[in-house]
């Protein structure tokens, strides 16, 4: 019997009857039940196969099996293997400290369920390190998600400082991500090269309707059905906010543009847009952040997701083999 100190977890793993106590390394005991591990976690299982020749409690003399996890991981940890309200985590770090112990228990159902807790449990945590999450262990529908979240970093191929978590992915899902973020950039920069998605057609818009800023070489475009020149103040706002979109592609990008307000203010020193220009503009940016949106959002992430079972495999490990 080991004189440390001890103290016991609290409802539901305070159960007198428990066949087995786990004691996590800052001394709490989990008094729990062989069976709802077992059926959680085949290393649990195992472990409970061998001889129980550690530590006996002081009044039950049931089985003590030390444990390398916290108590606050080993909380989380039972109440996700337990039937019982989904936990609450305290933190990011908490989650992953806990999923990381999934991997080791090999609880393959309970890593996938604890994917939902986090992403609703922490829906504002830095987008990079939930993609992470994602890619390591193995939450393909989460990792598009978050990846699209990601768009709202500027230049993410850049160097910069080294995030937390990176080394616990491969390379090749950095990559993935990466690609994806040119590609999303690359699909929302071509909204500007031609506005056949201005529906319905807007025909009395300043930007090209004005006849002192529309000069003889101004540049054309396919605007709804029509071809229009369009004002030298307007194509500069088009041209930036292409390569701001290239490097952060997302609908925000156009309501946090400078750009936009360098538009506005050499529009209202023209006479003829000056009456119209702001709400036009506005009007416009509507539009332009809808379309954004909607291009964006068919770039599709590229994953490890192994592909569906074929009917055939899905039959044969239903049979019962002896």
């Amino acid at each position: 019997m080991s004189d440390e100190k001890t103290s016991t977890a609290q409802a539901p793993f305070d159960n007198p009857d428990c066949d087995i106590i786990l004691r996590s390394c800052d001394g709490v005991n989990f008094r729990v039940f062989k069976l709802i591990l077992s059926l959680a976690s085949p290393v649990f299982k195992d472990m409970f196969t061998l001889p129980q020749t550690g530590l006996q409690s002081d009044d039950l003399s049931v089985p003590v099996i030390p444990m390398t996890e916290t108590s606050t991981t080993m909380k989380f940890l039972l109440l996700l293997c337990y039937p019982t309200t989904n936990p609450i985590f305290n933190s990011l770090a908490d989650a992953k400290a806990v999923l990381e112990a999934t991997r080791k228990y090999d609880m393959g159902g309970i890593v996938s369920s604890a994917g939902d807790l986090v992403m609703a449990q922490f829906p504002s945590a830095d987008s990079l390190e939930l993609y992470i999450l994602s890619c390591r262990f193995g939450w393909y529908l989460h990792a598009q998600t978050v990846a699209a979240r990601t768009l709202e970093i500027k230049d993410l191929g850049k160097p910069r400082s080294e995030s937390a978590g990176l080394q616990d992915i491969s390379g090749l899902d950095y990559q993935r991500l990466l690609i994806y973020h040119h590609e999303c950039g690359v699909a929302a920069q071509a909204v500007v090269w031609s506005l056949l998605w201005v529906k319905p057609e807007p025909s009395d818009m300043c930007m090209w309707t004005c006849t002192y800023e529309i000069g003889r070489n101004a540049r054309k475009l396919q605007i709804g059905k029509q071809s229009r020149s369009i004002a030298s103040w307007f194509d500069e706002y088009l041209v930036s906010s292409g390569r701001e979109l290239l490097a952060r592609p997302c609908s925000s990008t156009l309501y946090e543009s400078e750009s936009y307000d360098r538009a506005v203010s050499k529009a209202v020193t023209c006479s003829d847009c000056r009456p119209t220009a702001v709400a036009h503009m506005a009007k416009f940016r509507s539009l332009f952040s809808a379309q954004v949106k909607k291009v964006v959002g068919k770039v599709r992430l590229t994953t490890s997701e192994p592909p569906a079972p074929k009917l055939v495999d899905m039959w044969l490990d239903g049979i019962q083999w002896d």
